[in-house]
């Protein structure tokens, strides 16, 4: 059992018996590799030279050593670190200068040197030492002569110092225990902030001691208690991470409007949790909705109202007592002002408050409610439509629709977080985050000056607690990549092979996003063997950009977004299949340099997607696969043998013929067509089996 378990995780780490071909994500900023290695054995001990009261860093350094021994089974002698261990002859001596808490901004640098006799980690704080610790554990190799690190000497420290995830737990509830598997996949590959969105039309998910309505009311039962919010911190804080709270105001407020109208735009209406526009029964295309975002008039706080602010005070007052966190977000996005002006006290207010129009009434809005936090001692946060000419220096803006944005938040001296590009919910490919250009290396140092950093987002539209971190996980690591290490780290091929090395260490400590993914296929066969299904899923990914998301938006009352059940095939598959890489990688050697092995690794495969078809037909017959996946084969089959048919071509040395060619790629096009939400994503390969050469991946895709 120890050789089996060892083989499985270990495979994925060792590519190479040459060291410098590391599975390291991110990379850190130097890294050079020497000669030899240090053998790991059961005698491996850890001394620690710190402040004997860090207890951040004693929980990491035991998570670490006790990580190490579980993926190693090596059985370590020693125990548990503690202060007493401090000995100058232990196998890995960690030193660290001064005891510090992780904030965005502090020193998160670390060295770390492997020789043959020992290791070395030294930082200057707390949150360096528990980063060193993540590389020390991705450094782990095995071959026959035994489990060792290479010889190496790094130093590192990120290029940003904001390096979040948001996570959207209004839409659709996120329980603690899948916060906080989000929260160590996140402190793997170095993130340092954790953005909850506590508050949207859909739901209102902390507990308020002040206003009990806001969760009696605003949540259908589905919150954090206090006491939850707290252990919540602890949790993130022992591993580097803060937790930023989000409250979205003044529109996205249903939430809070179903416990208490009387902060409402609309005097005398009544609010229950729910999507943020009533479609009713009709089915609505995409033009009506964009006319709708437009034109309805959106559930806001009145900022009218001496006692919207009395109120806000006194609950941001007591979320920052909550919440230690340096920042609030307050939200601001997507207040199309129709409900302020189809209010006459409202409109009178503006006219004698000399403001211009809503976008007038929302900028004196927020200058009120950064003036609350700051007497709270916190600063202000917010998407970018709050962004104003008169908005105070020290708030925040995080982009996440217009490059222009960043540049006008910078130049009037906000601090800036990105988020344009790293919509995970966008089902995009990884790739496409990590070239995110919004972040590229040749920005003006009055720009670069003020990004802080970035933040994938998670909304919750489309996810729920069952495949949340199936559509974060890995691909957010790439996105923690392009935050941490340098911008010339960005081979797009080699990132690929590391984030699936790091996939695997994910699931070795707990993250569910693969076994979500296998559950959930599961269902799909009623407990009978999922292989045959899994070939074809393992290639199907969602459709890209807003539109399966829409689909949700613009369906009628009786199949919200929020009740709908999500079982299907679309939102149960990987967004970036790790077969759709290697495949993609093998064509494309193949094709650069032709030869026997790899021709005949791209045959197998093809051969085996070829005849999953039949594998499939029991199941079929015994009722428990729908149309969406039985179409979906149907077009794997041929796609198939479309490709046997060319690689037959490759290997033969023959050009295809031009009627053969023109029927191959025009049957490919129709292939390539989603059917039931989701598309097949070998077809590119495919065609570049047919035309003999491969086309560079698109840089972006429409998101509508």
């Amino acid at each position: 059992m120890k050789k089996t378990l060892l083989t499985w995780f270990l495979f994925y780490a060792v590519f190479a018996a040459n060291a410098q071909n590391s599975s390291l994500l991110p990379v850190p900023q130097h890294v050079s590799f020497g000669n030899g290695r240090f053998l790991l054995n059961s005698g491996f001990t850890i001394a620690i030279k710190a402040d004997s009261s860090d207890s951040a860093l004693y929980f990491a350094v035991n998570r670490a050593f006790q990580t190490l021994n579980r993926r190693t089974a090596l059985y370590f002698r020693q125990q548990r670190i503690t202060a007493k261990d401090i000995s100058d002859t232990s196998s890995l001596i960690i030193r660290v200068k001064q005891k510090k808490e992780a904030i965005p901004g502090g020193d998160e640098s670390y060295t770390l040197t492997v020789t043959p006799q020992n290791i070395h980690l030294e930082a200057p704080a707390t949150a360096g030492a528990l980063h060193g610790l993540e590389t020390l554990l991705q450094l782990v190799q095995h071959d026959k002569e035994g489990i060792f690190l290479p010889v190496v000497s790094i130093q590192d420290a990120p290029r940003f110092v904001w390096r979040g995830l948001m996570i959207d737990v209004a839409r659709h509830f996120i329980p603690v225990e899948v916060i906080e598997r989000n929260i160590d996949a996140m402190a793997v590959v170095k993130m340092n902030v954790l953005h909850l969105h506590l508050s949207d039309d859909e739901g209102f998910r902390v507990e308020s001691k002040l206003f009990p309505e806001l969760q009696k009311k605003g949540s259908y039962g589905e919150y954090f208690t206090q006491a939850q919010i707290k252990q919540l911190i602890i949790y993130a804080k022992q591993r580097g991470i803060i937790i930023v709270p989000e409250f979205d105001m003044p529109g996205h407020t249903t939430g809070f409007l179903a416990g208490y109208p009387n902060l409402s735009s609309t005097p005398g209406q009544s609010y229950q949790p729910g999507p943020r526009f009533d479609l009713g029964d009709k089915q609505m295309g995409l033009m009506d909705i964009m006319k709708m975002i437009n034109t309805y008039p959106t559930p806001s706080f009145d900022p009218s109202k001496e006692s919207t602010y009395t109120f806000i005070d006194k609950f941001l007052g007591e979320m920052a007592s909550l919440f230690p966190s340096p920042y609030i977000h307050i939200g601001a996005d997507e207040n199309n002002g129709v409900s302020w002006r189809n209010n006459p006290d409202i409109v009178a207010f503006m006219k004698k408050n000399n403001l211009a129009d809503t976008h007038a009434l929302q900028a004196y809005f927020v200058k009120r409610i950064q003036q609350i936090l700051t007497k709270h001692h916190r600063h202000t946060l917010g998407w970018e439509e709050l962004l104003s000419k008169d908005l105070p220096k020290d708030v925040a803006v995080q982009v996440w629709t217009d490059g222009k944005k960043m540049n006008e938040a910078a130049k009037l001296g906000h601090p800036v977080i990105i988020s344009k590009g790293f919509y995970l919910d966008l089902f995009m490919p990884a790739y496409t985050h990590y070239q995110n250009d919004m972040l590229a290396g040749n920005l003006p140092d009055s720009v670069a000056s003020k990004v802080l950093g970035g933040e994938a987002a998670q909304w919750a539209e489309a996810v729920d607690k069952n495949n949340i971190e199936t559509r974060i996980w890995p691909r957010a690591a790439a996105i923690a990549e392009r935050l941490w290490s340098p911008y010339k780290v960005n081979d797009v091929d080699d990132m690929y092979r590391r984030l699936f090395v790091i996939s695997y260490q994910l699931d070795e400590i707990g993250v569910q996003h693969i076994s979500n993914y296998e559950r959930a296929l599961r269902r799909f066969t009623g407990g009978a063997d999922i292989a045959p299904l899994k070939i074809l899923t393992d290639i199907l990914t969602p459709l890209k950009g807003y539109k399966k998301l829409f689909a949700r938006m613009t369906a009628p009352k009786s199949v919200s977004y929020q009740t709908t059940p999500l079982t299907a095939i679309s939102d149960i598959v990987f967004v970036d299949p790790e077969v759709k890489r290697q495949f993609r990688l093998t064509v494309k050697n193949y094709l650069d340099k032709p030869n026997d092995a790899a021709a005949a690794s791209i045959t197998l495969q093809l051969e085996k997607w070829r005849d999953h078809s039949a594998a499939l037909e029991l199941l079929m017959d015994r009722g428990l696969i729908d149309n969406n996946i039985n179409e979906n084969s149907k077009k794997l089959y041929a796609a198939a043998v479309i490709g046997l048919e060319a690689i037959k071509l490759l290997k033969n040395k023959e050009k295809p013929s031009v009627d053969w060619l023109k029927q191959q790629l025009d049957a490919l096009d129709q292939m390539k067509k989603a059917y039931g939400e989701v598309e097949l994503s070998i077809i590119p390969e495919i065609r570049a089996l047919a035309n003999q050469w491969i086309d560079t991946e698109p840089a972006s895709y429409p998101v509508f």
